[in-house]
Protein backbone atom coordinates (compact mmCIF):
# COMPACT_ATOMS: atom_id res chain seq x y z
CA UNK A 1 0.00 0.00 0.00
CA UNK A 2 1.31 3.55 -1.20
CA UNK A 3 1.08 6.46 1.36
CA UNK A 4 -0.41 9.75 -0.12
CA UNK A 5 -0.79 13.60 1.36
CA UNK A 6 -3.32 16.51 0.24
CA UNK A 7 -1.73 18.51 -2.44
CA UNK A 8 0.31 21.35 -0.15
CA UNK A 9 -0.94 25.03 -1.16
CA UNK A 10 1.68 27.23 -2.84
CA UNK A 11 -0.38 30.19 -1.40
CA UNK A 12 1.47 32.92 -0.22
CA UNK A 13 -0.09 34.45 2.40
CA UNK A 14 1.15 38.12 4.23
CA UNK A 15 1.49 38.44 7.17
CA UNK A 16 4.36 38.90 9.95
CA UNK A 17 6.72 36.94 12.46
CA UNK A 18 6.51 38.39 15.82
CA UNK A 19 9.54 39.20 17.62
CA UNK A 20 9.62 40.61 21.29
CA UNK A 21 10.29 44.33 19.49
CA UNK A 22 7.34 43.77 17.22
CA UNK A 23 5.07 46.88 17.38
CA UNK A 24 2.66 48.37 14.62
CA UNK A 25 -0.59 50.29 14.59
CA UNK A 26 -3.38 49.15 12.14
CA UNK A 27 -6.59 50.85 11.61
CA UNK A 28 -9.11 50.66 8.99
CA UNK A 29 -13.22 51.69 9.05
CA UNK A 30 -14.04 48.71 11.20
CA UNK A 31 -10.89 47.35 12.90
CA UNK A 32 -7.97 49.00 14.91
CA UNK A 33 -5.24 47.07 16.20
CA UNK A 34 -2.06 47.28 17.98
CA UNK A 35 0.92 44.70 18.81
CA UNK A 36 3.36 46.22 21.79
CA UNK A 37 5.09 43.84 24.29
CA UNK A 38 4.03 40.73 22.38
CA UNK A 39 0.23 42.07 22.88
CA UNK A 40 -1.83 42.23 20.38
CA UNK A 41 -5.24 43.51 20.61
CA UNK A 42 -7.88 43.84 18.26
CA UNK A 43 -11.04 46.16 18.36
CA UNK A 44 -13.50 44.99 15.23
CA UNK A 45 -17.03 46.80 15.05
CA UNK A 46 -19.83 46.07 13.24
CA UNK A 47 -23.06 48.05 12.39
CA UNK A 48 -26.30 47.01 10.51
CA UNK A 49 -29.60 47.30 11.29
CA UNK A 50 -30.88 47.95 14.88
CA UNK A 51 -27.77 46.55 16.09
CA UNK A 52 -24.31 47.44 16.88
CA UNK A 53 -21.23 45.03 17.56
CA UNK A 54 -18.33 45.65 19.24
CA UNK A 55 -15.30 42.83 19.77
CA UNK A 56 -12.44 43.40 22.03
CA UNK A 57 -10.18 41.10 21.91
CA UNK A 58 -6.57 41.03 23.53
CA UNK A 59 -3.70 37.95 22.73
CA UNK A 60 -0.52 37.76 24.54
CA UNK A 61 1.32 36.56 21.77
CA UNK A 62 5.25 34.57 21.95
CA UNK A 63 8.52 35.43 20.07
CA UNK A 64 7.73 33.54 16.75
CA UNK A 65 3.88 33.55 16.34
CA UNK A 66 3.03 34.10 13.15
CA UNK A 67 0.30 37.10 12.22
CA UNK A 68 -1.56 36.37 8.71
CA UNK A 69 -2.81 39.97 6.82
CA UNK A 70 -6.72 39.47 5.48
CA UNK A 71 -6.84 41.51 3.25
CA UNK A 72 -11.14 41.64 3.60
CA UNK A 73 -11.28 44.12 6.46
CA UNK A 74 -10.17 42.05 9.39
CA UNK A 75 -6.82 42.81 9.64
CA UNK A 76 -3.98 40.70 11.29
CA UNK A 77 -5.09 37.59 12.79
CA UNK A 78 -3.08 34.59 14.54
CA UNK A 79 -4.53 31.10 13.02
CA UNK A 80 -5.52 28.54 15.02
CA UNK A 81 -3.25 25.80 15.90
CA UNK A 82 -0.04 26.71 14.46
CA UNK A 83 -1.34 25.48 10.76
CA UNK A 84 0.85 28.44 9.00
CA UNK A 85 4.27 27.95 8.55
CA UNK A 86 7.35 29.95 6.68
CA UNK A 87 8.28 28.41 3.21
CA UNK A 88 11.39 26.77 4.93
CA UNK A 89 9.65 24.75 7.56
CA UNK A 90 7.69 23.53 4.89
CA UNK A 91 10.16 22.46 2.62
CA UNK A 92 11.68 20.82 5.81
CA UNK A 93 8.92 19.14 6.77
CA UNK A 94 7.93 17.92 3.53
CA UNK A 95 11.80 16.61 2.55
CA UNK A 96 11.68 14.68 5.94
CA UNK A 97 8.88 13.03 4.51
CA UNK A 98 9.73 12.55 0.94
CA UNK A 99 11.14 8.39 1.67
CA UNK A 100 8.27 7.50 3.68
CA UNK A 101 5.70 6.76 0.78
Amino acid sequence: MQKFVFKPSVDLIPGIKVTKDTEFVYERENVKQTLKDLVFRSITTAKGENYESVIDTTIRLNEGDILVFEEEGRGYVKPANNCVVTIEKAISDLTNIKDLG
